[in-house]
């Protein structure tokens, strides 16, 4: 704990981060980055996850160097804390994909040849999907009022699972953080890059910064071999080239 806080030395004052340049950025993650990773959820089942995070995060801080503004640490901090609330709400639901993903998957389900080998197809209620052999399934469309009640009851165990991040979650983390004191050992990794980023925006050469740089790059080609080779390919080619199988 003692050498944690020398990394992270206890701050005199906090500052408020939430203005219009983070703004801009939650709105940026909500129109770009979360169709991308709904879309790339629903084609090769996966999310981009933390990447959307620090893509995010890098974008604004090249954007604001540009632009002669520099970012204090508690705006990057908050880019970073919506970033990752936003790809959180796109990756939910049984697969990547978005909140709808469960659906597609109980469809799916409905009408797999092993559910009706079991006898399952005709057992599942019409208030979680509508029944094998429906148009709306025929028809793989969800504007149909069929998915009226299934679709009603997901808005609803979403709702309801914001009210609970939001208070219970809220309340345990007051209890750890500020009564219990406990270290969160993997927090230590998302603020090194954030005050990596930090000291990008103030223009200034660090260790950080540097080993920010290569996990990135490491990361960028395994992701082109993983995804964008396949998702290239599959758009030219009548069978996608994959280096690199996709579990989906």
């Amino acid at each position: 704990m003692d050498k944690k806080e020398n990394i992270f030395p206890q701050p005199d004052g906090f500052e408020s981060g939430f203005n219009i340049k983070t703004l801009i950025a939650a709105l940026f993650v909500g129109f770009i980055m979360l169709p991308a990773g709904i879309y790339m959820g629903l084609i090769a089942g996966t999310s981009l996850g933390a990447a959307a995070q620090w893509v995010t995060l890098i974008l604004f801080v090249e954007i604001a160097k540009r632009s002669f503004i520099q970012l204090r640490r508690q705006e990057i901090y908050l880019i970073f804390i919506v970033a990752n609330s936003l790809m959180m709400v796109g990756a939910a639901g049984i697969m990547n994909g978005g909140a709808f993903s469960s659906l597609i998957w109980e469809q799916y389900f409905v009408q797999s040849p092993y559910a009706k080998a079991f006898g399952l197809s005709t057992q599942i209620p019409l208030w979680a999907v509508p029944p094998a052999g429906s148009a709306a399934l025929i028809q793989r469309t969800f504007l149909s009022k069929v998915w009226l009640v299934p679709i009603l009851i997901l808005l609803a165990t979403q709702i309801l699972s914001r009210v609970n991040a939001f208070t219970l979650g809220y309340y345990f983390f007051r209890v750890t953080s500020d009564f219990e004191r406990l270290e969160f050992p993997m927090a230590p990794v998302a603020a090194e890059g954030v005050w990596a980023l930090t000291d990008l925006s103030a223009k200034k050469d660090t260790n950080r910064w540097r080993t920010f740089v290569t996990g990135a790059m490491i990361g960028i080609i395994y992701g082109a071999f993983y995804v964008f080779i396949p998702t290239f390919t599959g758009l030219v080619m009548a069978k996608p080239f994959t280096l690199i199988p996709i579990p989906f």
